[in-house]
């Protein structure tokens, strides 16, 4: 298990792995599907409310269009209009995969320590996140994207 990047578990029963992967599996396969089959101009979004009030794009402007132009293969654009999306997307295709496997497979798997060290609190997640927003804004303000 040294240097393993996952733990893979046999559980007591099948039940153990639905209640651990489907959750997530359903989640971030829906956010594919729904990216891959439905177009944007489709979606009952509304424009940006800080967008509207100020004049600039808010921290997340960006990310539905870079999601929808990833699930098509357009990394080009996805990565010009934001660039923290291509990560996120990146994620939820892992998410979907990991869980996906996990429910075919019938075993529990999760992150090992060597990926998620015992030291890292969600308080460190938290400001690590908010810098890569803080970056993705600052980039999209300087490139003077809407």
């Amino acid at each position: 298990m040294n240097g393993s990047l996952s733990v893979w578990t046999r559980p007591r029963s099948y039940g153990d792995v639905v209640g651990k992967h489907l959750p997530l599996a359903l989640l971030s396969g829906v956010a594919l599907l729904v990216a891959e089959f439905v177009p944007l101009h489709l979606l009952p979004m509304r424009s940006c409310t800080f967008l509207d009030l100020t004049g600039y794009p808010c921290p997340f402007c960006g990310f539905s269009r870079s999601f929808w132009a990833m699930a098509r293969w357009d990394w080009a654009y996805a990565f010009h209009e934001a660039p923290l999306a291509c990560l996120f997307y990146m994620a939820v295709v892992l998410t979907f995969a990991v869980n996906a496997l996990g429910l075919l497979l019938g075993r529990q798997i999760r992150v090992s320590r060597l990926l998620w060290p015992q030291g890292i609190s969600a308080r460190w997640v938290f400001i690590v996140i908010s810098v890569l927003l803080l970056l993705n804004w600052c980039y999209r303000l300087s490139m003077g994207l809407k």
